[in-house]
C-alpha cells in the first residue's frame, strides 16, 4: 500500500509540474547591430556553425527543457541570427567570398534567482583559420517560481543574449582584420 502511495505521488508530481519543452523566442534583429553592420561596407556570407556538444538539451530546474525555434540546434540558432542581421542590413550575399563561420565551444545557463544567466563561448573564424573567441555572459531576472522561471524567464532571455553576442562579434577589435577582402 505504501509503494502505491509513493508511485501515485510521483505521478501527480509530474502531472502538476510538467516536463514539457519550452521554446525560445524567434530571433529579431537589433537596431544597434544593424547600425554597426551597415558601416562595414562589404557583403558577407555565413558558413557553417558547429558545436563541441551537439544534440544536448538544457534542463530548467530538472523539469522542463529549452527547445530551439523550428527544431534548430543552439549553434544553428546563432548562425541563423547572424544571417538575419546581415540580410536586414543588406550586407549578406551567398556569393561573397568573405565567409563567417562559428564554433560554439560551450554554453552555460542557470535559472537560479540569485545567479540567472546565459553564458555563450563562441569562436568566430574565416576560411583561412583566422579567428577570435568571445565569451558572453548575460544575466537576467529569474522568478523563484519554477513555472515562471522555466516557462518565461529563461527561454525569453536567450534571444536577447544572442543579440548581444552578435553585437560583440561585429564590434570585436579583430573583426575587421579577420573579415577583410
Amino acid at each position: 500500500m505504501f509503494k502505491i502511495k509513493i508511485i501515485l505521488a510521483f505521478i501527480i508530481f509530474f502531472i502538476i509540474t510538467g516536463c514539457s519543452a519550452i521554446p525560445v523566442d524567434r530571433y529579431q534583429v537589433k537596431a544597434d547591430n544593424q547600425l554597426k553592420i551597415k558601416t562595414l561596407k562589404q557583403d558577407f556570407n555565413v558558413g557553417r556553425f558547429t558545436a563541441t556538444k551537439t544534440g544536448f538539451k538544457i534542463q530548467c530546474r530538472l523539469a522542463n527543457h529549452i527547445k530551439m525555434t523550428d527544431g534548430k540546434s543552439f549553434e544553428g540558432y546563432i548562425q541563423n541570427a547572424l544571417e538575419e542581421e546581415l540580410k536586414m542590413a543588406s550586407m549578406y550575399s551567398e556569393n561573397s567570398k568573405i565567409i563567417i563561420e562559428g564554433h560554439l565551444n560551450d554554453i552555460d545557463v542557470s535559472s537560479n534567482p540569485d545567479d540567472a544567466h546565459w553564458t555563450l563561448n563562441l569562436t568566430i573564424s574565416n576560411l583561412d583559420g583566422q579567428n577570435f573567441t568571445i565569451v558572453h555572459k548575460r544575466e537576467y531576472d529569474a522568478s523563484f517560481a519554477a513555472q515562471i522561471a522555466c516557462g518565461i524567464d529563461m527561454p525569453r532571455s536567450f534571444a536577447s543574449t544572442v543579440q548581444e553576442l552578435i553585437g560583440k562579434i561585429v564590434n570585436h577589435p579583430e573583426f575587421d582584420s579577420v573579415f577583410s577582402e
